[in-house]
């Protein structure tokens, strides 16, 4: 029985353990803002095209209970693109993506909010591609890097469910979307998103193995 009883205490505390682990879970949805730069290496020139709209959407988990610092990852829905206006036509190049996002967030706990900002990598997927600009004669790469920064608000409720605005600034940095020999893409995208989260109960209590004293 008491062997039983041991076993039992173990249990429970691993799971106190992961649920400090895994601090919360949500959900977001957006509107996107983007454009594209051209870069044109025959003669070299660079040509920046105009803003296109879209949506994005996104579910994630945020991990540890920090009051500063926490990690957050992602599987976000985004379109991106550019208008590309020419004197002949407008060209509408539309793109969509699901990418895996993974940020470093940092945040300060005030009376009635929380501001935080994020920053981190996101590895894109081309899911598919609707451009109709005639210098793009390829595929887009099916796999690319590019960087987030971004910030937010969470309001402070005294529910698990937690409501917050973000912003984010998502640019290709050192990748090309799309590389052949003439021309080279770089996506930038500008996302206004809300969401809610789900938050764990708060265990303060140490991750510890109980001991059993006879």
């Amino acid at each position: 029985m008491k062997k039983i009883f041991l076993a039992a205490l173990i249990i429970s505390s691993a799971f106190n353990c992961s649920a400090q682990f895994l601090n919360s879970i949500g959900i977001t949805v957006g509107v996107s803002a983007a454009n594209q730069k051209f870069y044109f290496y025959d003669p070299q020139a660079v040509s920046k095209k105009n803003y296109i709209f879209g949506y994005n959407g996104s579910i994630f988990a945020e991990f540890f209970s920090g009051d500063y610092a926490r990690w957050v990852s992602e599987i976000q829905y985004d379109q991106k693109g550019s208008l590309d206006k020419q004197p002949e036509k407008n060209y509408g190049n539309k793109l969509q993506y699901i990418s895996w996002n993974n940020y470093l967030k940092l945040r300060y706990e005030m009376f009635n909010i929380i501001p935080y900002i994020l920053v981190g990598p996101k590895l894109e997927y081309d899911l598919s591609q609707g451009t109709s600009s005639p210098v793009i004669t390829a595929k887009f790469r099916p796999l690319h890097v590019s960087a987030a920064f971004g910030g937010g608000i969470e309001f402070i409720s005294y529910s698990n469910i937690k409501f917050f605005v973000e912003g984010f600034y998502n640019p290709d940095l050192a990748m090309y979307a799309y590389k052949q020999t003439a021309l080279g893409i770089q996506n930038k995208n500008i996302e206004l998103r809300v969401g809610l989260k789900y938050q764990f109960d708060s265990r303060k209590e140490t991750c510890n193995t109980p001991t059993y004293v006879e």
